[in-house]
């Protein structure tokens, strides 16, 4: 928890906390909620109901889909004239999840106390990210925060939907993958274990498969707690590599490098690109700005360093469509379109027919690679179950023969 000073460009000073892990990740969140002349940032000692929540992850426990009904329902109230923080009380009694009411009900303290609604909407980057609160502030100085809230409620949802066809892409391999490894692993320590104390009583010779099976099968029974520990070590190896900023750039390089995943990818983060463009040239943010902003919210090291090189030349005045031409990661027709918006000052709405364009073609190769996997997952599922079920089958037809 930080205490802070921040001046704003409207040359007023204003005083709060803000909850982050370290100064770093504070002044990022104040300079994504828009103050930038930070005066003063102090580390203060959080009190026992902020620790709790902190133990228990308060904000993890509020769905984003919550947290959009909750701008929906504000933005309704305040186009019926109730005053803002009566509004947010009222939501805060009209919500039954927990966690979240004592988000509004922070949210109605912070701005009673004369903090701007999009800094202290800063204090929760897992459920509203930097460039949206950068869309609020823009919307509260402009005077009509209705629309801004609206706006971000839509594109959120609009983001749930984008990640939502990735997730269920990758929901159906790892479930058939889930339920293998549980069928191995009940069949390597309950059925083969039994089966080969009867096949060394009756003196059956066993064929080459049944004897991989049982080969298999003592191997994990000797050592699963190895194995175990071997699976939880590679786990925890995979989190710190994704962690380290040197091996996220090799595997963002290795994964535009890919044929099939390359195309996911980019246009995945195209997607966000021209969504999020859309979003805050509509909220009023300037180019640069609203580059600034977007850089934060993709996920690739090599497309978020490429603009980080297209906002530089913006600011010195070359324009959009040029540099996103030079850095040969944009689609030919995207820096087309852009190119003409800039011509014809209508470069929101370019962009936002482009997030439109690429999100259905993204739901196109989604549903094209869904199509793929599924098969080959069960393929590879019913290859595993008759390997199992010929090296059971074989020696018993053997001793069925014998015994006949």
């Amino acid at each position: 928890m930080y205490q802070y000073e921040a001046y704003t460009l409207d040359k007023e000073i204003v005083q709060g906390t803000i909850d982050a892990p370290n100064e770093g990740v504070a002044e990022e969140r104040l300079n994504g909620a828009g103050y930038h002349q930070i005066l003063t940032l102090k580390k203060t000692s959080p009190t026992l109901s902020a620790s709790v929540k902190r133990l228990f992850h308060l904000p993890s426990s509020v769905k984003k889909s919550e947290f959009t009904d909750f701008f929906y329902q504000l933005a309704t109230l305040l186009d019926s004239r109730m005053p803002f923080v009566q509004a947010l009380w009222v939501l805060a009694e009209q919500t039954h999840n927990p966690a979240l009411r004592d988000i509004i009900s922070k949210l109605g303290r912070d701005v009673s106390s004369g903090i701007p609604f999009s800094l202290t909407l800063g204090q929760y980057p897992k459920l509203i990210s930097s460039h949206y609160c950068q869309v609020i502030r823009v919307s509260e100085k402009s005077g009509d925060l209705t629309r801004g809230l609206r706006l971000v409620a839509g594109y959120i949802e609009k983001e749930a939907s984008l990640s939502g066809h990735v997730k269920r892409m990758l929901s159906y391999p790892s479930f058939l993958g889930l339920a293998s490894l549980i069928v191995i692993i009940i069949v390597a320590t309950v059925a083969v274990p039994s089966l080969t104390k009867l096949f060394d009583s009756l003196g059956v010779d066993l064929p080459l498969v049944t004897q991989i099976l049982v080969a298999c099968a003592g191997f994990i029974t000797t050592y699963k707690f190895h194995l175990g520990a071997g699976i939880l070590a590679i786990i925890g190896i995979v989190f710190l590599i994704k962690k380290s900023p040197g091996a996220k750039k090799y595997l963002d390089m290795l994964a535009l490098s890919l044929p099939i995943v390359s195309n996911i990818v980019i246009m995945r983060n195209i997607c966000r690109f021209c969504r999020s463009s859309a979003m805050l040239i509509e909220a009023g943010l300037t180019l640069p700005q609203a580059l600034n902003a977007i850089i934060g919210t993709i996920d690739n090291t090599i497309i978020r360093n490429a603009l980080k090189e297209i906002r530089q030349e913006t600011i010195k005045g070359k324009g959009l469509w040029q540099p996103m031409e030079k850095s040969g990661l944009f689609p030919r027709l995207l820096v087309d379109v852009v190119a003409i918006g800039e011509k014809s000052g209508s470069l929101q709405s370019s962009f936002s027919t482009m997030a439109d364009y690429y999100e259905k073609r993204l739901d196109q190769r989604v549903q094209k690679l869904l199509s793929m996997i599924e098969p080959a997952s069960i393929i590879l599922v019913g290859l595993i179950i008759s390997f199992i079920g010929i090296a059971i089958i074989t020696p018993l037809y053997s001793i069925y023969q014998n015994v006949a």
